[in-house]
């Protein structure tokens, strides 16, 4: 099962993302005071945190009408999680700098992990006699999405009720290098119209659903000091609540949800880092220990997603549908459906 996740994880990641995702590196930011730090990393990082924590809330159903005790799905879903231009960069300020500066201007517009991928604005330390460049900031991957794969078991319980479940085992992340993820996630989708009189003849599907699934991602880094331990790291979670309406055609069923998400992400940047910068003296090493811990916290607000479920072969489901949220997105499953 393990290599079977990591193929699909492959074949969806040579479609989607391009190599470069392997070469996301923020190391170059850990210079300066502490503060410099976080107000750089966070420009930089905080737009992956929410896309991650946004994409966890998608692909939990394909169409409102719950399962018969014991029936189920089987399902593999894909999302790619488009990010605002506006996240696509970040913009630096000296006020808001304090060990450093910009070697031009008052301000700049440096790329997030989704910018172009090119390098930033020249940085510098204040007290530099010499006022020589330190460094640039970190190209993006030049590609504003981030794509996610899960796979999903949705079962009736009792009461048409569902539970779901969704995980990915903690596996390597082909294309990134030194990359580990792994997800799990648990939900509930409950008929509604049971409780309504007159339920039987209603032309519609009509039921709720919360759900909330966690994701642990880790990189490796390394900033050619040879010190252990040098890793990011991503703690992601994503909780929703929806109420879904559907309509089934023979094959073909619509459907359409809208409620809220909720979610954020805990970014760390583990590990001990040198810089060196300059002084009257001559160069100064400089180490700092675990120098990032912030969150990302704009994963929330309202949802509504539209789509479809196509069935095939009497057994087999595919779906699509769009996601209108803070980062709205593009979702596809596939899989074995028994719900007749």
């Amino acid at each position: 099962m393990r290599y079977f996740h990591s193929a699909l994880l492959l074949v969806f990641g040579l479609s989607l993302f391009k190599p470069a995702i392997g070469q996301i590196d923020p190391t170059e930011l850990i210079k300066g005071a502490q503060s410099d730090i976080n107000y750089l990393a966070e420009g930089y990082l905080e737009p992956f945190g929410n896309s991650l924590a946004t994409g966890l809330n998608n692909n939990w159903y394909q169409t409102a009408k719950t399962h018969k005790t014991g029936r189920f799905d089987l399902m593999f879903y894909t999302s790619l999680v488009f990010v605002p231009s506006a996240d696509q960069t970040f913009t630096i300020n000296n006020s808001e700098l304090q060990q450093l500066e910009l070697t031009s201007g008052i301000s700049a517009s440096a790329p997030t992990v989704f910018g172009e991928d090119s390098p930033g604005p020249g940085l510098r330390f204040k007290d530099d006699p010499n006022q020589n460049e330190a460094f640039r900031t970190p190209a993006g991957i030049g590609f504003g999405a981030m794509p996610l794969l899960m796979a999903q078991a949705n079962i009736g319980v009792f009461k048409n009720t569902d539970l779901t479940i969704r995980y990915i085992p903690e596996s390597g992340v082909p294309l990134l290098d030194g990359g580990q993820i792994g997800l799990f996630g648990v939900g509930v989708k409950h008929d509604v119209l049971q409780w309504i009189p007159g339920d039987k003849v209603m032309p519609i599907d009509l039921s709720v659903f919360l759900g909330y699934t966690s994701l642990t991602f880790t990189q490796a880094l390394d900033d050619g000091s040879g010190n252990p331990g040098q890793e990011l790291v991503l703690n992601s979670r994503g909780f929703t609540g929806r109420a879904i309406v559907s309509k089934k055609f023979l094959f073909f069923t619509p459907y359409l949800g809208v409620g809220f998400n909720g979610g954020g992400t805990d970014i760390q940047i583990n590990g001990t880092y040198e810089y060196e910068q300059n002084s009257p003296a001559g160069p100064i090493i400089s180490s700092i220990t675990d120098p990032v811990n912030i969150t990302a916290n704009d994963a929330g607000g309202f949802v509504a997603n539209v789509g479809f479920q196509l069935k095939f072969l009497w057994v087999m489901a595919f779906t699509v549908d769009y996601t209108l949220a803070t980062y709205s997105a593009l979702n596809a499953g596939l899989g074995l459906s028994l719900d007749f």
